[in-house]
């Protein structure tokens, strides 16, 4: 039997109106069937109101997604708006699992128990791949995924995203079936006779000289070259640099993130400053090897859309010659604000490259999790910020 994909959008201001008409979309094109359903929503909407008719409209179906500051399609970006992607194949097996309340326990756990719940559901087919959302506000999740390893290995393919809410930092929502969850995540775990094409680059580049982190513990840089962390900013940005201190996460901070050197790797472990602490410690959004070298990275609206072409050139090379069922894009925020409405170029170039025809679905979110491609071809997973995740299923 062959794979049906359908993506349907609306920007309806009533969210259960919203929510028909974008399921319904994805569920003609499908083939009027659902295996699995992919939601993306903006923060505009009300989960309780939207994710019961979607899966009234897809009964039967798994549901999986999250709360994003906007959406992803072929013909748009949607600040507002809500995004189905309905899969239907008989050759294609999905598990959904989820974790609540996640910051009241041990991450390594959790990352575990979600992918123990997947693989007890999933059966003995070949496993491709795991997806998953996370709450974009934890402030580090990477134990998560070196929880998520122990169960699938250190090199099965890992990806993930941070749900958003458009740099309003308040609350994000995930979504499993009837289940709405804040401080959660929520996965799926693909397989079959399927191929994945996996790509992800960020195209910042470094400015300046490379500085030492003395001193980092998680994700909180306390030192750099002997002071306090956050005079890496002042050095170079001056009185500009109070940006940064005065907002939770300031638009200095979304230009110019941290990049970490990492021996082997094709391109630097970006980190964003989410805080920064009284003694002037730096908070990143992941965690920061101890005695690593530091640059303040720097980036431009063709460095961007470079970087995204790159990255899905990358997937549909892994996909070994099979043709793209569909495709997903997860995308930071911050290359949203830094492209403006050259966004929607660096979609028509990911277009051109799958072709004008294949269904693709995104979201933007907080934080970005994919092995990372190394000089040595070896796939090494982190969290990542400013990146671009292109997940092609052929």
């Amino acid at each position: 039997m062959p794979t049906h994909v359908g993506v349907g959008f609306s920007q309806h201001i009533d969210p259960i109106t919203a929510a028909l008409e974008a399921a319904t979309q994805a569920k003609t094109q499908a083939r009027h069937e659902a295996d699995l359903a992919i939601v993306f929503s903006t923060i505009h909407y009300s989960p309780s109101e939207f994710l019961p008719r979607i899966q009234q409209v897809l009964y039967g179906a798994k549901i999986i997604g999250c709360s994003t500051a906007g959406v992803i399609t072929s013909q748009q970006i949607g600040m507002r708006g809500i995004a189905v992607l309905a899969i239907k194949s008989a050759d294609t097996k999905f598990a959904t699992a989820y974790v609540d309340n996640v910051q009241s326990q041990d991450m390594r756990q959790v990352g575990m128990t979600l992918a123990r719940q997947t693989v007890s559901d999933f059966g003995q087919l070949h496993r491709k791949a795991f997806i998953y959302f996370v709450d974009g506000l934890l402030s580090d999740n990477a134990a998560i995924v070196k929880g998520m390893q122990e169960v699938f290995g250190n090199v099965f393919p890992i990806i993930g995203a941070g749900s958003s809410d458009d740099f309003h930092f308040q609350q994000t929502f995930q979504f499993c079936d009837e289940k709405i969850m804040t401080n959660a995540v929520t996965g799926f775990l693909i397989g079959g006779k399927l191929n994945i094409g996996l790509g992800t680059r960020h195209g910042w580049r470094p400015l300046g000289k490379p500085r030492t982190i003395d001193k980092s513990s998680g994700n909180i840089i306390q030192k750099i070259d002997g002071k306090a962390a956050a005079t890496i900013y002042d050095e170079y940005f001056g009185k500009e640099a109070t940006n940064l201190r005065s907002t939770k996460l300031g638009q200095m901070a979304i230009l110019y993130p941290l990049g970490i050197f990492l021996e082997g790797e094709r391109e630097y472990l970006l980190r964003n400053a989410i805080n920064i602490q009284s003694d002037g410690s730096i908070v990143c959004q992941g965690e920061v090897p101890q005695g690593s070298e530091v640059h303040i990275m720097l980036s431009n609206k063709e460095h961007c859309i470079q970087s995204a072409a790159d990255a899905a050139l990358e997937a549909q090379r892994n996909l070994a010659g099979k043709r793209p069922q569909c495709v997903i894009i997860l995308e930071s925020l911050a290359r949203l604000k830094l492209l403006g409405r050259a966004a929607k170029s660096e979609i028509e170039t990911v277009k051109e490259i799958f072709g004008e025809s294949t269904p693709l679905i995104g979201m933007y979110s907080y934080g970005e999790i994919c092995p990372s491609q190394t000089l040595k071809e070896k796939s090494i997973i982190h969290l990542q910020n400013e990146s671009v995740i292109i997940l092609a299923i052929g």
